[in-house]
């Protein structure tokens, strides 16, 4: 990544949470003493986060309930992130996520050659 400025980057990943989230379900207690911890009920609904941040703070962040799949994924980079997005070498002009399944970039490379050719997007795979 020493190629790009930080300006330039932007990090887009996924994140479940339901209430339970900051539930432990190990502990640590004395050797021979039994450590008693009263467990909440179901763990309720879960919820996803889709955040895109840069250097400066979040450009986008959506809150799905459920999981995101592909669909969803996909609708998040096109209609919620690239709006805010630059042509290369501007600020927001690099998009870094990991290689999670649902983070397929062929699935987007249409509607980012399409960016490109209008100039607003550039793709790098």
């Amino acid at each position: 990544m020493g190629g790009w400025r930080a300006n330039q980057l932007v990090f887009v990943d996924e994140s479940g949470v339901n209430p339970r989230t900051g539930e432990r379900i190990h502990g640590w207690g004395k050797k021979g003493r039994v450590i008693k911890h009263k467990a909440p009920g179901p763990r309720g609904e879960n919820f996803s986060v889709l955040p895109a941040m840069t250097i400066d703070g979040y450009i986008a962040c959506k809150i799905y309930s459920g999981s995101v799949n592909g669909t969803t994924f996909k609708a998040f980079i096109i209609d919620e992130l690239l709006p805010h997005c630059n042509p290369w070498p501007g600020p927001n002009s690099v998009i870094i996520m990991d290689n999670a399944k649902i983070h397929n970039v062929y699935m987007f490379g249409k509607h980012l050659m399409v960016g490109c050719r209008k100039g607003n997007y550039r793709q790098r795979l």
